[in-house]
């Protein structure tokens, strides 16, 4: 997945409950990869190893356990968006990563430059399984902006008539 379907279905996703910092969660939902994209090229030089260690259960244990044992929203919702993000890069599938260091180091991985990486994600584009979400994303994070906008242009109109 990509930044719309991580961004924008987790938005969507935590819609209807009431009790949620959506600038943390947003956060969250994006958590895994700005942490380890970077990290897996520092330690293991490519660009190909970007589930690692964020992209764990430990690494979501760890947050729910300062989340429950501080009681704060802001770090309930940034967990709530690592659940979301694992969830979205069906992590399950991917079993040495998800479960580390239960069930082993981490898997291998091919060296890949910068721009081939980039291509091979949009080369992912054609996959509809990546696609669609990307899609619905996208499109859910145009109606959310588009219905915050409304919002302040409300608020705006009620000042001015008062």
């Amino acid at each position: 997945m990509l930044l719309f379907a991580h961004l924008g279905l987790a938005l969507l996703i935590a819609r209807p409950f009431k009790r949620i910092d959506l600038a943390f969660l947003a956060v969250g939902s994006m958590l895994p990869d700005i942490i380890d994209k970077p990290l897996g090229f520092l330690i293991f030089g490519t660009m190909n190893h970007g589930r690692i260690f964020a992209h764990t259960l430990l690494f979501l244990l760890v947050l729910a356990v300062l989340a429950v044992s501080i009681r704060d929203i802001r770090l309930e919702s940034l967990g709530a968006g690592v659940l979301i993000h694992l969830a979205l890069d069906l992590m399950w599938n991917s079993p040495v990563i998800l479960l580390w260091p239960i069930l082993g180091p981490f898997p291998p991985a091919d060296y890949i430059d910068a721009l081939s990486y980039v291509q091979m994600l949009l080369q992912g584009l054609r996959d509809p399984g990546i696609l669609v979400p990307e899609c619905l994303g996208l499109g859910y994070l145009i109606y959310f902006a588009s219905e915050r906008i409304h919002g302040i242009n409300i608020k705006i109109r009620s000042k001015l008539v008062r």
